[in-house]
């Protein structure tokens, strides 16, 4: 039985940024992966720390990227165009205070891919941040992942 390849990142949380121009896409307005998500705020309850919600503007962000990385063919959190995740979330429009991303390659189901980044120390520390209130996931063709994570402006 052949093994796939796994991979992980975590990118460090970022502080507000100025926004570059990258253009707007639409993410889906309602949550496709309800799985993650009752993980992810089950787990969140565990320590007492808030549940996170669902933003479509940040799981836009992510579905740019995990895109351009199936399309593309890397691994990596900055974009072919040289973009960072905060400037990907800034593009969609979502004005942000505190931002943080995980990206993964390989895992076949939103379960795994939430198991995987619960096993590593850097994205445990990103997922389970009281800095965070909203989040958003996509999935590429070929396992590509990514995980934005952030909390508004006030």
């Amino acid at each position: 039985m052949a093994t796939a390849a796994l991979a992980l990142s975590a990118c460090a949380a970022d502080i507000a940024g100025a926004p570059v121009a990258l253009s707007p896409t639409a993410g889906p307005t309602s949550n496709p992966f309800p799985t993650f998500e009752s993980s992810l705020n089950t787990t969140r309850a565990g320590p007492g720390l808030n549940p996170l919600a669902y933003n479509a503007k940040l799981a836009a962000a992510a579905q740019v990227h995990a895109n351009d990385m199936s399309t593309n063919g890397f691994f990596d959190h900055v974009g072919s165009d040289g973009s960072t995740f905060s400037q990907r979330i800034s593009a969609q429009g979502y004005n942000w205070a505190w931002a943080a991303e995980n990206i993964a390659y390989g895992y076949a189901t939103e379960s795994d891919v939430f198991t995987g980044w619960m096993n590593s120390p850097p994205h445990r520390a990103n997922m389970l941040s009281a800095e965070p209130t909203e989040f958003g996931l996509a999935r590429a063709p070929g396992n590509y992942w990514v995980l934005e994570l952030a909390r508004p402006m006030p």
